[in-house]
């Protein structure tokens, strides 16, 4: 018998499947130690078992919380076992999966094509699941201590859901408070089905699921932030995961969410903006187009707003370097001491900013444990000399 399906203690993967009587396979579960592992090992799975990955529907990826198990068997999972049993499927497995001590292990989770649909008549004949969709809001309470008090007001026309530029001279973390400050339950779709082939909405890197079905996920209002120096072009295309299955671009993934774009090419905020006019992207498949309906919020961030003129955005929100009084506010709030707005006027304009004042405070909080004997007011002074450079021991 092969490796890969002869029972037997195991420490890295794990196979579940739901069998027929007559030996037909309808449901698949895979255990592995990352996505691209487990992957692997469903494929393997097809393989050897000859069957074909086209005729099954991937309906759960994602790492499971396992911080409160030993092993996992068919012993351990009785509740899987009962649902398919009540499906006419008995639960199988290739062994006994050791955790050792794992919080959380990947799985993938495949049913055919047939067994799809037996699931959703059963779920259509019972009484619809009332969803708890909350329309997005702005919660400001939570990110007090992220945003000067001056700027809150701004983000609140977050809420009229209209495509927006912010100019971020403040270097406010911006993608760590919107994930903070904006609130809501949404509800997308978990894939969608075209032509046979599978195109993935729900991503457990990027959402945050509240609960849900086979065919739709309730999540946690979309922010999906994007980095021009950091992250890659292709991720605003439709990529291919396997055979008919693929990864939608972020924009179909911020449905009914945000996507923002820190100093993205125009020629990215142009495409963006003709999809959004437009309603809807085509998708190509099989030398045809079809047409799949877009749903999210666009927001630029930016230090370098000439950049895109001549683009319209309804909202524009500026967040200015700190003036000497915004400053000296924030100075008695973080460090508790009362600076001068004499000194204050001589900080150089780069380092007016949220994120200079945070690497001011880590300096602090380190020099005062490296010297805890020394008052708070000294260590500031050796901090700013530190930063900004040996022609400001004056401060």
């Amino acid at each position: 018998m092969d490796e890969l399906l002869a029972p037997k203690e195991r420490y890295d993967s794990l196979i579940f499947v739901g069998m027929h009587r007559d030996g037909i396979i309808e449901f698949i579960k895979v255990y592995g130690e990352d996505k691209e592992k487990t992957l692997e090992i469903l494929n393997r799975f097809f393989s050897e078992k000859n069957l074909h990955p086209a005729d099954f529907v991937l309906v759960d990826e994602g790492f499971e919380d396992v911080k409160d198990k030993k092993i996992i068997s068919t012993r351990t999972e009785e509740e899987l076992s009962a649902y398919l049993a009540r499906l006419g499927l008995k639960l199988l497995s290739n062994g006994v999966l050791y955790l050792e001590g794992k919080d959380k292990i990947y799985q993938i989770t495949a049913v055919s094509k047939e067994l799809l649909k037996k699931i959703k008549g059963q779920e259509e004949s019972q009484e619809e699941i009332e969803v708890a969709e909350i329309e997005p809001y702005v919660d400001v309470k939570s990110i007090k201590d992220e945003v000067p008090e001056e700027f809150i007001s701004s983000l609140m026309l977050l809420e009229l859901r209209e495509d927006a530029i912010i100019i971020n001279e403040a270097e406010i973390d911006l993608d760590k408070v919107l994930r903070k400050c904006i609130e809501g339950n949404v509800k997308i779709p978990r894939y969608l089905e075209i032509h046979e082939n599978i195109i993935q909405i729900f991503d457990d890197e990027i959402h945050e699921k509240i609960t849900s079905q086979v065919e739709w996920v309730l999540v946690k209002t979309p922010i999906i932030c994007w980095d021009y120096y950091v992250d890659s072009m292709e991720e605003f295309e439709f990529r291919k995961v396997e055979e008919r299955v693929y990864s939608a671009p972020l924009f179909l993934k911020a449905h009914h969410g945000y996507l923002m774009l820190s100093e993205p090419p125009v020629e990215l905020v142009k495409k963006l903006k003709k999809i959004k006019r437009r309603g809807y992207v085509k998708v190509p498949v099989s030398a045809r187009y079809y047409r799949v309906p877009v749903d999210f919020t666009l927001i630029i961030e930016t230090k370098e707003p000439d950049k895109y003129k001549g683009l319209e955005f309804p909202v524009r929100i500026k967040f200015p370097v700190f003036d000497e009084e915004m400053l000296k506010k924030l100075f008695l709030k973080e460090f508790g001491i009362e600076i001068p707005l004499s000194v204050l006027r001589q900080l150089p304009k780069e380092y007016r900013t949220m994120r200079a004042l945070r690497d001011l405070k880590r300096l602090v909080e380190k020099l005062k444990l490296k010297n805890p004997e020394k008052e708070t007011s000294e260590l500031l002074k050796t901090a700013l000399v530190i930063m900004i450079g040996e022609g400001y021991e004056g401060y």
